[in-house]
């Protein structure tokens, strides 16, 4: 399990570098939407690293035991219980996954330490949520380099 997790984020990280470097090439088409929208229609989310502007992405990764699919949404919790967790990506698309007794956790120990309103990914395989992952309240903020 621990090696599936591990090629999750370094695949996560690569479709994420990839998504960067697009999203960071001048575009010639007219932006329709205002340059804050994201950040200030979804509060919470960690706007600094290269998975900061990932908001969904259907990956397949190498386990022990051959290929496998896994989808990748980041978004705000809008609703959440011992059996199951709804985000809303920022395009708007509303997402709801199974949490069951194998689901893992980063950032928070449990389902019921899952705040609503703040940001969240959610790495999932069919309907079933594998990984939750949100900042928790009381971990140490790394300052930007531009306040320091």
């Amino acid at each position: 399990m621990l090696k599936r997790m591990a090629a999750v984020l370094v695949g996560t990280l690569v479709l994420a570098g990839g998504a960067y470097a697009y999203a960071d090439t001048p575009s010639t088409a007219p932006s329709t939407a205002p340059a804050s929208a994201p950040a200030a229609a979804h509060p919470g989310y960690d706007h600094r690293g290269p998975l900061r502007r990932v908001v969904h992405g259907d990956l397949i990764v190498r386990t022990k035991d051959g290929f496998e699919n896994v989808t990748v949404d980041r978004g705000k919790v809008t609703a959440v219980s011992a059996s199951s967790i709804t985000i809303e990506r920022p395009d708007g698309v509303s997402v709801t996954k199974a949490v069951t007794a194998e689901t893992k956790f980063r950032g928070v120990d449990s389902v019921e330490h899952v705040e609503r309103g703040k940001g969240a990914l959610v790495v999932s395989k069919g309907n079933n949520a594998v990984l939750i992952a949100q900042r928790g309240g009381d971990l140490p903020r790394v300052p930007d380099a531009a306040s320091s």
